[in-house]
């Protein structure tokens, strides 16, 4: 009996020194504070307007592709604790779907680095779209993903930010003359999200797909902007019952287009919302920008300017009005 008491007692002893340990561990984790805030400013949407934008004004040769990043946390314990469902978009149109991903963040506190995991959807039609519902993650299992062995990121901090990279040649896939390796390397930091996306091809080390130079796709984090849009038929001094109202269009802030037709003539306008970093000046380069153009036309019907990240912004032309306010977290 005494023996039996033994054991129980050292049975008990070794569980709790167990999860002692792993308490223990969890409470030295060098990454607790920087796996926080990576992931805080990994979430949100980004766009490289600004940078074609520059690029087409210097006649860059090599100009990159417009890229809309939307990077949604999501709850999908299985995977891990910090998942984001990534959906992009080209050219400035939702509906040309570039990428759509799984990523999840982990701490590799033995190499004092943190681990992003790269995951592809098995059916990612079902999902498109998803950031603005993302419910639909809910009950989500690994069952719905697919991976590539060696194609995760892994990150360092270096200054204020974050230097992700792959692993040299170790994402791996394709068959025969095919067979090629990707390069996805990226910083991240408060308001910035740099990208470098390329495909190698194994045989040769030759250039395959992506961008064709090393100068990253730079993007900027995008805010969005609530705005209100009044067409009126006669004027805003005469209210008409035909008038076009229009609240709480969304509209971001790194060259977002709304685009809406004005019944009177059946023409369409776009509003466009600009936070520019106008780099061939010293002082007085950054600024704020509205603008109204119709659809067609290389030159705008009506610009606005303001001081950067304004919070509000709005015309009014006597038959056209447009108010926008930062949406604020």
């Amino acid at each position: 009996m005494k023996l039996l008491k033994s054991i129980f007692i050292l049975f008990f002893c070794s569980v709790f020194l167990i999860l002692g340990l792993q308490k223990s561990n969890a409470q030295l984790d060098p990454n607790t504070r920087d796996i926080l805030l990576l992931t805080k400013w990994f979430e949100g949407e980004f766009d490289n307007d600004s940078q074609l934008w520059f690029e087409g004004r210097m006649k860059i040769k090599d100009m990159h592709e417009r890229i809309h990043t939307i990077h949604t946390r999501i709850d999908a314990p299985e995977i891990g604790n910090h998942v984001f469902y990534i959906e992009e978009y080209t050219g400035g149109d939702t509906t040309n779907i570039s990428r759509q991903r799984i990523v999840s963040f982990k701490s590799d506190a033995p190499k004092e680095g943190i681990e992003m995991e790269l995951y592809f959807l098995k059916d990612a039609n079902t999902y498109t779209r998803a950031y603005k519902n993302p419910e639909v993650f809910k009950n989500f299992t690994k069952e719905k993903l697919f991976g590539l062995d060696g194609c995760n990121v892994f990150f360092k901090k270096v200054g204020e930010q974050y230097e992700g990279r792959m692993k040299d040649k170790a994402c791996v896939f394709g068959e025969n003359d095919l067979k090629r390796y990707s390069v996805h390397n990226m910083t991240i930091s408060k308001n910035q999200y740099w990208r470098v996306d390329q495909t190698y091809l194994v045989k040769d080390n030759s250039f395959y797909k992506g961008h064709p130079n090393d100068i990253p796709h730079k993007m900027r984090r995008a805010d969005m902007y609530s705005c209100d849009i009044n067409f009126y038929i006669k004027s805003y001094a005469e209210p008409d019952e035909g008038d076009l109202v229009i609240k709480g269009l969304k509209i971001h802030d790194q060259g977002g287009f709304a685009w809406v037709t004005y019944p009177k003539d059946n023409k369409k306008y776009g509003f466009q919302l600009r936070d520019k970093e106008y780099p061939f000046y010293a002082t007085g380069s950054d600024f704020f920008m509205m603008r109204f153009i119709e659809e067609g036309k290389t030159q705008s019907n009506i610009l606005v300017t303001a001081e950067p990240d304004a919070k509000k912004l709005s015309f009014n032309s006597g038959w056209v009005s447009c108010f926008c306010q930062k949406i604020e977290e």
